[in-house]
């Protein structure tokens, strides 16, 4: 009897483990064709470099954001995202800031809101105020 059993339930895990290739190829074609990234162009200023990208999965946008410093006489820079719903009665931010001469920092986060997506830059000094900013641009 226990060797019936043992038999029935190596069987069993031969048919999943065998199984699994075959679906997760499956699965991993539906996402492919599911989502597409897009690179995220910011607005410049003389000194800061940033660059990023966004993905949309389903009902879902992962955004990528990175900013660096490329001028000496620069404290800190940053680049920032603000998401929003569709009438932009709600809107949420989240950015990368690097501090130094060829610093970088990178962020990455799945936004709340996914109707609208802009973009803004900004070197700070290092008294704690904004120098320079950069006028909002929209990504869609």
């Amino acid at each position: 009897m226990l060797r019936r059993i043992s038999t029935i339930i190596a069987a069993a895990a031969m048919l999943i483990l065998g199984a699994l290739p075959v679906s997760a190829a499956t699965l991993s074609s539906l996402s492919s064709t599911s989502s597409s990234t897009h690179k995220i162009s910011f607005p410049g200023l003389h000194g800061l470099d940033a660059w990023g990208s966004y993905t949309r999965s389903g009902s879902k946008v992962r955004v990528s954001v990175c900013a660096g410093v490329a001028d000496h006489g620069i404290f800190a820079v940053g680049a920032v995202t603000l998401d929003s719903n569709a009438n932009y009665s709600k809107s949420a931010k989240f950015g990368a800031v690097a501090i130094g001469y060829h610093q970088a920092s990178c962020v990455t986060e799945t936004v709340r809101y996914t109707s609208h997506l802009r973009v803004y830059t900004f070197i700070g000094g290092s008294n704690g105020r904004i120098a320079a900013q950069s006028k909002t641009k929209s990504i869609y």
